[in-house]
């Protein structure tokens, strides 16, 4: 410990003169489409736990250390509440972890003094803070109320899933939408009572039907955009559960899809789709026409590798879930929320 102890001590003189003995090179910006195209999304950073979410010095993360408490091991699905905290959950250390920029620490989730998941997914959560976590491994989607204490847990009696996945609620209609990726379809509750409402979709490739689905989104409407993943495609539907229209199909193309999972809407109406096999994220309008495409393989900036999640908060910052790198990436969408918060015109 005393070794341990003057070693740091000693390191701090040395950290200083690495640091102000020789200017930081400033790293190169991050952006798509290249020039001569007008930039629409730009790499921001990436962060693989805590230390790198609430720190951006290079002189604590030196001096601080690895922290082994909370860094990601396998971040797989993303939410983002109307106060911009972050959910990420974990399929590799069974935790649903919440960092609030605002904070010092994350908050982990647990139930009974532990983390009650074994492969948590899906977040979500409602006008009343509750927060909504599908485990897809344990059968059921759990419950948390605003003061982050167990409420109670879908699945466990009457409900049956088979792999619940994607999220989504409706405060307007109060509704929860879940995914079951296995039964291939998405069934609605009523986010009070928990009773099922309907039901969308049964296994095939027709329209409205499903082979194995995983995220789902929410747009102003209501509407439903549900990521068909073996089928190639997305499905939209009406909050009641009408077929509306899909796009996108099996291909290696601009607008197919290999593996798509995780799905989020900005708040100028772009659909982005997140393709695990492709390792970027395709941005669509509305009518599913492709826009951009961004992100690709690798482990340095602005790489990724088998992502999978995506979140949009109120800023149009994006946050991909990059699984096998251990990180979130966060990119920021430069339309008029960018534009308003750096002054810039384009």
């Amino acid at each position: 410990m005393k070794i341990h102890k003057t070693l740091r001590f000693f390191s701090i003189p040395i950290i200083a003169i690495i640091l102000f003995g020789c200017a930081a090179k400033k790293l190169p910006e991050i952006i798509w489409p290249l020039p001569p195209d007008v930039p629409r999304i730009r790499f921001d950073r990436s962060f693989s736990g805590p230390k790198q979410f609430f720190s951006t010095s290079l002189v604590s993360e030196i001096i601080l250390g690895e922290e082994s408490l909370g860094v990601f091991v396998k971040p797989n699905g993303l939410h983002t509440d109307k106060a911009d905290r972050i959910y990420v959950s974990d399929t590799g250390s069974g935790l649903v972890q919440i960092f609030d920029p605002k904070a010092g620490n994350p908050i982990t989730l647990e139930a009974g003094g532990r983390s009650p998941f074994a492969k948590p997914i899906g977040i979500t959560t409602d006008n009343k803070g509750r927060i909504y976590v599908a485990d897809s491994s344990g059968d059921a989607v759990y419950i948390f109320g605003m003061d982050l204490q167990f409420i109670s847990a879908l699945g466990r009696g009457g409900v049956v899933f088979k792999q619940p996945t994607g999220l989504a609620v409706d405060d307007e209609r109060k509704r929860l939408y879940v995914v079951d990726t296995h039964k291939h379809e998405v069934t609605a509750f009523d986010i009070d009572t928990l009773k099922p409402l309907f039901t969308i979709g049964k296994r095939g490739r027709e329209e409205g039907e499903f082979n194995f689905p995983s995220f789902i989104a929410l747009d102003k409407k209501g509407n439903l955009y549900i990521v068909d993943t073996m089928n190639g495609r997305v499905q939209v539907f009406d909050p009641d559960g009408k077929f509306l229209r899909a796009w996108g199909r099996l291909g290696d193309g601009p607008g197919m899809f290999a593996r798509p999972k995780g799905i989020a809407i900005d708040s100028e109406g772009h659909i982005y789709v997140v393709d695990s096999a492709f390792n970027n994220v395709q941005i669509f309008d509305q009518e599913g026409q492709i826009l951009l495409a961004f992100g690709a393989f690798g482990e340095g900036r602005g790489g990724q590798i088998l992502p999978a999640g995506i979140a949009i908060d109120s800023e149009d910052r994006i946050y991909v879930a990059d699984q096998w790198n251990a990180r979130v990436n966060v990119y920021e969408y430069m339309g008029e929320k960018y534009k308003a918060r750096t002054g810039k015109k384009q």
